[in-house]
Formats: C-alpha cells, structure tokens, sequence
C-alpha cells in the first residue's frame, strides 16, 4: 500500500480544480502536494495543511451541490398566494392575546414565502410553548382565505386530534363561512375516510390535519398550496417527501422545538430557510432543563419527592415498554417496578404504555 501511494502520488495530474482566488484566499497546499503531505508529510505543519486542504475540498463540493439544489429548487415554479393584507390583520387583531415580536418575525417570513412564485421551504423552530402552532395556524387560514387548501401532518393521532381541536377552535370566530376542517388518521374508516377523501379531492375540504394517513395513496387534493409538518424529526425524509408530492410544488413549513442533525446542515449550508421563536408569550414560566448524571440519581429523586410534597406530580418517562438486547435503555415496566418498590413505596404511581 505504501508504495502504490508513494508511486500515484508523484504522478497525479498538474491542474487544479479549484479557482485561483480561491485557494489564494484560503491560503490552501496545492492539491498533488496536500496528498503527498497527507501520506508522507515533511512536519507536523505540513501534515495539517494537507489535511486541511483535503478536507477543504470536500467541504466545497458539498456547498457547491448544495447550492445548485437550492438554485433548481429556486428555479422550480411555486404558486403564489394572493395574501389580503386586510385578513392577515383581522386574523392576528383577533387573537385573544398578542403575537410576541418573534411570532410576528416569523409571520412576516412566511407571508413573504407564501406571496412568493418559488416555493416556501422553511424551518419553523421554537422552545415548546414558544407559539409555533398559532403561526402555522394563521399561515393556513391565509392559504385557505386565498382559495387554496392547506395540510397538516402529525406523527401521533394525539398530537394530530390536539391540532385539529386547536385550529377547530381557532377557525371558530371567523369571518363569514368556516373553513371546512376535517381530520384524517389510521382510525378513521369506512364511509368516513371515503367522505374525506372525496372531499380533499373535489376541494371542499379546506384544511386536513392528520397523520401518516395524509401520505397514502388514496388522498389526492385539488388544490394543494400549504404542507405543514409537525415534530419534523419524526418523519423520514420519504414521508415528508410523499406530502409535499400531493399537490403541485406546494408551499413547506416545518415546525420543530429539536432539528434534527440533517435540516441543521440544511439550514447551514443554504438549502432550508430558517425562521426561529425565540422568546416565550407573557406569562409563560420559563421551562428548566437539567442534566442529571447517574451518580446523582438520589438528588434527582429528593427532588422529585419535594415537589410531590409541595402537591405537584412528577413524569418518569422511558424510551421503551420491554427490554431490549439491542437497545441499553430502562424498560417501562422494568422502570416502574423498581421505583415502586425502592424508591417510592409510600406513593401512588402508575403505569402508562
């Protein structure tokens, strides 16, 4: 191996791929030296600035394919949405409580997105409680204002009923006619689900909250201008795809108080515009997150026993129901057993999976 590196090394082409601004700017090794240096480096020096040019080099072709998917998708036609000033004021004058000035950042984005002729690809993110959902509920109820239906995608049928009970009641004090809202989850069957798809397919279901159900193939929508997706991170990338698909280059908001590793490069690299929440309403308490090492597994359950004598309830959550071999994690079941004997058998606790 060695010598069929010392050998390629010494005969590598003379050209460079890079412009020459570029590697001047950067202060990069020549390509055929950086691999040498890589292999058999002169000095520690050296050794590094090969590295750093190899790695250059593959930070560059990423940015330059990411950029061009960011040009085609530029370049794909959207469908703009003729937002009325006048309703975006009536639907945000009539909350009961005001936008903090984040919402109002965030609204603003995606109101420019959604009067766009390039289609919205945007990253909604917020702490939990930030106000997320009001701001993808005025980005719907604008879609529907203008004619057009808007979807909403859930991971549970809890979180998508939540939504649905949500934007049913928001929907409730407006203006004239209610859109026609209708939820769609693996529960609903028979002549039910055969109402909504009809009704998704001529038009006369405005606004659709559901779950993976959305993305089967019998839902065909008629006019398709909003996909909103919750807890993002839930879904695979296919699945986001697959509602986006349903409709003609639709607009795309995603919502999610933890991005995961894959729309943070996106948003890094230019390919995912990023709105963020970053302050809570009024009157929100302030969320403490703290991280417990095993070895203080007994201050955390003092803890949790003080704020149960103060009259309050405590969560022990755990990631799975049965033990696994493949996955070192506490089991429910496991979890529960033991506190209840060891750790709190003065108290009352359940069990829930």
């Amino acid at each position: 191996m060695k010598r069929t590196i010392d050998y390629w090394s010494k005969r590598l082409p003379d050209h460079h791929h890079l412009p020459a601004p570029v590697r001047q700017e950067a202060d990069l090794l020549n390509l055929e030296t950086a691999i040498v240096h890589a292999h058999f480096p002169d000095s520690q020096g050296l050794l590094q600035q090969a590295r750093y040019r190899l790695a250059f080099d593959e930070l560059f072709v990423l940015q330059i394919g990411l950029l061009r998917q960011r040009y085609l998708w530029r370049s794909v036609p959207g469908r703009p949405l003729p937002v009325d000033d006048a309703t975006l004021r009536n639907l945000v004058h009539g909350l009961p409580f005001d936008l903090t000035h984040a919402q109002r950042q965030a609204l603003r984005q995606i109101v420019a997105d959604l009067r766009s002729n390039q289609p919205m690809n945007r990253l909604l993110q917020g702490d939990v409680g930030s106000g997320k959902t009001v701001v993808a509920a005025i980005a719907m109820a604008l879609t529907v204002a203008a004619g057009a239906q808007a979807a909403m995608m859930a991971p549970t049928e809890i979180l998508a009923e939540q939504h649905y009970d949500t934007l049913a009641q928001f929907f409730a004090d407006w203006p004239g006619r209610p859109p026609v809202i209708r939820l769609l989850t693996g529960s609903v069957t028979g002549p039910e689900r055969e109402e909504i798809y009809t009704g998704l397919m001529d038009g006369s279901v405005e606004l659709v909250v559901g779950t993976h159900a959305l993305i089967q193939e019998g839902v065909q929508f008629a006019r398709l201008a909003l996909a909103v997706i919750d807890e993002q991170h839930r879904f695979g990338v296919r699945q986001r795809a697959a509602l986006r698909q349903k409709g003609y280059n639709p607009h795309l908001l995603v919502m999610t108080a933890t991005p995961i590793p894959r729309s943070l490069e996106l948003t890094l690299w230019g390919h995912l515009d990023v709105s963020t929440i970053d302050e809570m309403p009024p009157g929100r308490k302030p969320v403490t997150t703290r991280l417990i090492l095993p070895t203080e597994r007994e201050r955390a359950y003092a803890f949790v026993r003080s704020q149960i004598e103060k009259g309050r309830q405590a969560f022990v959550i755990c990631p799975l129901v049965e033990e696994s071999e493949k996955v070192e994690a506490k089991a429910a079941v496991e979890e529960y057993e033991r506190l209840e004997k060891h750790v709190f058998p003065d108290l009352r606790l359940g069990l829930l999976h």
